[in-house]
């Protein structure tokens, strides 16, 4: 249960780090609604929420696909796909700020997309094997 504790973990501390992060850019910017002045591609403040955002969506559903599959003692693919459907976040947050724009596609996104899709249905079907 270590793996996938810790995989949550770090989901987790991404969501309150992106969070950190975009409080400092809107103090340090003065862009406190988020109407005021995201529309730019090019501005950190828009990648970090929009990191964020996406971290969000996903991290939840993960996390109880961790949680629960690592109560099941599962097979060893089970904790690889869990490893690498976390690292696939990483590099999703890590390409959203490494872009130079949102408005082309990254290859750290690409890959971090392709991973979180390919991983995270994976992990759906570790879940239904388990009742089935």
């Amino acid at each position: 249960m270590q793996i996938p504790v810790l995989c949550v973990s770090l989901l987790a501390l991404m969501i309150f780090l992106l969070g950190f992060l975009i409080s400092m850019l809107r103090t340090r910017t003065g862009i406190i609604y988020y109407g005021d002045s995201l529309d730019d591609p090019t501005s950190l403040l828009t990648k970090a929420v929009r990191a964020l955002a996406n971290t969000a969506e996903f991290a939840p559903v993960l996390a109880i696909l961790f949680l629960y599959l690592g109560t099941t003692h599962p097979a060893g693919w089970v904790y690889w796909t869990i490893i690498a459907a976390t690292a696939s976040r990483v590099l999703m947050v890590a390409g959203f700020l490494t872009a130079g724009t949102l408005r082309k596609i990254h290859p750290l996104k690409a890959v971090g997309a392709m991973g979180t899709y390919l991983s995270g249905i994976a992990l759906v079907a570790a879940m239904v094997q388990t009742v089935l």
